[in-house]
């Protein structure tokens, strides 16, 4: 009969043979890793109490290590962005002129007002009451028959405002002459009509343009789609639009003649005659009620533009918009604008606000055709009668109500765009000398055409220009990417333990590899016994 194979444990029972493989294994491990201090626990030759001060010191050492990495990573969840001037400047060609805007604080004409008041109906004396007294409009349009749809006002408004062809006497752009209505457009702002230069083309600064419901705008061309995060397309040409100096100095900025024309003068928003003027972002609507800065007649000024240049790097967008505490133009698309910018967000925030609570939005915010614009009828709303607490529809915005959750949601992510130019300005002004024309200096006020002291009394000159050739960036990068946080990382456990990226392989393949090799090894092989 020929026998059976049979398989032999050789050490009496697995369990206890796995036993032994691994605490052979572990110290193995011990008496050869790199680690500090590992060496002496796995040591039989020392006593107990010698390896386990060696086990605690281990410990501790392990400890400090975790502690310290700790500190860093929550340092780097906290504040994971530094600000540093970047070695790279801005030149003066990369950036556009600013975009001016000018308006007359003379809310109407006098001739006009008179007009209206002698021979106008009772809704066109309310519209001039409206335009000259800081009342509440609801205490003016009372009387549902006498209010004034949009349509109305704004021929209301574009019949008694000083026109942009009386209000610009002369201007000059890059020490030429030009013709005034080639430079600025006519625009209706929260200060009423006014004139604006270099804005872009309404095509790259809406996204349905066709949709708008706004004055007629001419633009110069080529229209060159310019962005604050994109700067000039590689191939726009030199004279692209929206224009950009050739130079510094006021030969090479934009100048100004402008006609207060005093003896029009009827009301205004200020308490001196004079003109609001704001510099602003060529894609942004201006707000010259709140930012606008006053210039008096009478005077030459001069106004030096400092841009300062904040921009980002792409890799910050890894990094949660709460904690960078800006956007990028392309993870937020707004409703009308095609550029994002914190004044073009807030602009729309506003809007929406105030076409939520009442069904129309002001004339001088974003909307479309379909958009319903508020007239006088609407004054009780926009006024803030109806809204909690008596308060305005910005006023809401800014503190809104539990049945605003969306508009306040929407106003709090208003975040600054992460690349962006702010335009800091110098003005120094002076009275021009009564003797000066126009013929002899740029500062005169062509004093051939009227009286020397009607034209010092009505004229103001003003000149726009760049001091520098480049200026600074300011950019906001991670103050710890990944290979810093490695970096760091990897100098505390050294210093704590001496690990290193070998110790961490060295520890896999003990884990791993060795143990899967030794255990193919002990694998116990048929054998075969002669018959």
């Amino acid at each position: 009969m020929v026998p059976t194979q049979e398989r032999v444990r050789p050490c009496g029972c697995l369990p206890a043979c796995s036993g032994a493989a691994a605490r052979k294994d572990l110290r193995e491990y011990l008496l050869t890793s790199t680690l500090h201090g590992l060496r002496y626990i796995g040591e039989g030759r020392l006593t107990w109490f010698e390896r386990v001060f060696w086990l605690l010191a281990f410990a501790f050492s392990l400890i400090c290590a975790s502690f310290f990495i700790l500190n860093i990573y929550d340092k780097w969840r906290s504040a994971p962005m530094i600000v540093s001037i970047n070695p790279r400047s801005l030149l003066l060609a990369d950036l556009p002129f600013p975009a001016v805007t000018i308006c007359n604080v003379n809310q109407a004409k006098k001739s006009v007002a008179h007009r209206y008041k002698e021979t106008g109906s009772s809704k066109d004396k309310k519209l001039l009451q409206s335009l000259c007294t800081s009342n509440n409009d609801t205490a003016i349009f009372d009387n549902s028959t006498d209010n004034a749809d949009w349509e109305y006002f704004r021929a209301f408004l574009i019949n008694v405002t000083q026109p942009c062809s009386e209000m610009l006497d002369q201007c000059y752009w890059n020490d030429e002459r030009q013709d005034c209505q080639d430079l600025f457009n006519a625009q209706l702002t929260d200060e009423g009509l006014c004139c604006t230069f270099n804005v872009v083309h309404r095509d790259m600064m809406f996204r349905n343009p066709k949709d708008l419901y706004d004055l007629n705008l001419t633009f110069p061309l080529p229209a060159v789609d310019w962005t604050p995060e994109g700067g000039y397309p590689p191939d726009s040409p030199e004279s692209g639009f929206p224009w950009r100096p050739l130079g510094t100095g006021t030969h090479h900025g934009l100048t100004l003649v402008l006609d207060t024309n005093i003896d029009e003068y009827y009301c205004g928003s200020t308490s001196s005659p004079g003109f609001k003027i704001l510099l602003h972002n060529p894609t942004e609507t201006p707000k010259i009620a709140a930012y606008g800065d006053i210039y008096g007649p009478g005077a030459e000024a001069r106004v030096a533009v400092t841009p300062r240049i904040l921009d980002a790097q792409p890799q910050l967008q890894a990094i949660d918009r709460a904690q960078r505490l800006c956007v990028f133009s392309s993870e937020r698309n707004l409703t009308f604008y095609r550029t994002y910018t914190q004044r073009n967000c807030e602009m729309e925030c506003e809007a929406e606000t105030m076409l939520n609570t009442c069904q129309c939005v002001q004339y001088f915010m974003p909307k479309n055709r379909s958009t319903r614009v508020c007239g006088k009828a609407d004054a009780e709303c926009y006024s803030g009668r109806t809204l909690p607490g008596n308060l305005s529809s910005l006023d809401l915005l800014l503190t809104p109500r539990p049945s605003q959750v969306t508009a306040r949601s929407r106003a709090a992510a208003a975040a600054a765009a992460c690349r962006r130019a702010r335009r800091s300005r110098t003005v120094s002004a002076a009275a021009p000398r009564r003797s000066a024309t126009r013929s002899s200096s740029r500062t005169a006020t062509s004093a051939r055409r009227r009286p020397t002291t009607s034209s010092r009394a009505n004229m103001l000159v003003v000149h726009f220009f760049f001091e520098d050739n480049s200026f600074i960036r300011y950019t906001k990068g991670e103050i710890f990417g990944l290979t810093e946080f490695l970096s760091n990382t990897g100098g505390l456990l050294g210093l704590c333990m001496g690990f290193s990226m070998m110790s961490f392989i060295e520890l896999i393949y003990f884990l791993t590899l060795k143990a899967l090799c030794a255990t193919i090894k002990r694998k116990p092989r048929p054998r075969h016994f002669p018959t």
